[in-house]
């Protein structure tokens, strides 16, 4: 059960689409939003980090006058979103830290049951990648399920379930199960294998599964490339919920060689299991 949902936020433009997701899932979940802004230490410490030659740097006064900027930034942000989120029937609860932003985000997601991210932040330099490196990382080492949203807000109207049978897409399932009812969303299942009897049958074991959670849903099965299948199925308004790995994944540096490339390309949301 969805209690606690997690949103990281830097108060960009580009951070809007993750923040009205999340206030959106803290409502239909009536679950605490927990508002999360970091301070990026190593904006604090950036002149240790630079060769200045001869000239000198009073580094106390420097890392003081830093972190109240910061500071003052993180206050306004946090106190926006949950202002806004509370305004909107949502309990919100403002957090803010101080570290490198991907190692704090994965800390504080380990008390949440949920953890809503944007696809890039102010500055990650997304464009040539689609996933900004924060994300990226986040994704990567957090311990509960990831909601990489797309930059501007979307309304969802549908469920879509990638179903691969792996143990990641098992754990998918089940979320997608919980989530179906309490965000009131239908729900699709999409099997992917060139085994036209393999993708029916992985297809139906979803199916049964969720129908015995009261939960009915269409199915569609394709043959081809995983990641392919998925973004040709995706609409912008769907909240695409898929395992974290897939074929040919070196586990140690990738979260699956379908997965990421979904993530890199997909038009809407997407809910990562791992």
């Amino acid at each position: 059960m969805i209690k606690r949902v997690l949103l990281a936020t830097d108060g960009s433009r580009a951070a809007l689409g993750a923040e009205r997701l999340a206030a959106w899932l803290g409502y239909k979940t009536e679950a605490l939003l927990q508002v999360l802004y970091v301070r990026d230490i190593r904006l604090i410490r950036m002149p240790e980090l630079m060769d200045w030659g001869a000239i000198s740097i009073p580094m106390p006064a420097y890392h003081e006058e830093v972190e109240k900027v910061l500071t003052a930034r993180a206050e306004v942000i946090v106190e926006r979103v949950a202002k806004e989120a509370a305004a909107a029937g949502v309990k919100a609860e403002p957090v803010i830290r101080t570290g490198v932003p991907y190692q704090v985000i994965s800390e504080e997601a380990r008390t949440a049951d949920l953890l809503v991210i944007g696809r890039a932040g102010e500055a990650s330099g997304h464009e040539a990648t689609g996933l900004g490196s924060t994300v990226e990382r986040v994704v990567r080492t957090a311990s509960v399920p990831v909601v990489v949203a797309p930059l501007d807000p979307v309304e969802l109207t549908r469920l879509l379930l990638a179903y691969d049978g792996s143990p990641p897409a098992t754990r998918a399932m089940h979320l997608a199960a919980e989530l179906a009812g309490g965000l009131g969303l239908p729900v699709t299942i999409l099997s992917v294998h060139d085994d036209a009897v393999r993708a029916e049958a992985l297809a139906a074991e979803a199916l049964a599964y969720l129908e015995a959670h009261g939960l009915t849903a269409e199915v569609q099965t394709a043959a081809g490339d995983a990641d392919e299948r998925i973004l040709e199925a995706e609409n912008p308004d769907d909240l695409l919920v898929m395992g974290a790995f897939g074929k040919g994944l070196i586990r140690t540096l990738l979260l699956g060689s379908t997965a990421e490339l979904v993530l890199r390309r997909a038009v809407g949301p997407v809910l990562v299991v791992r």
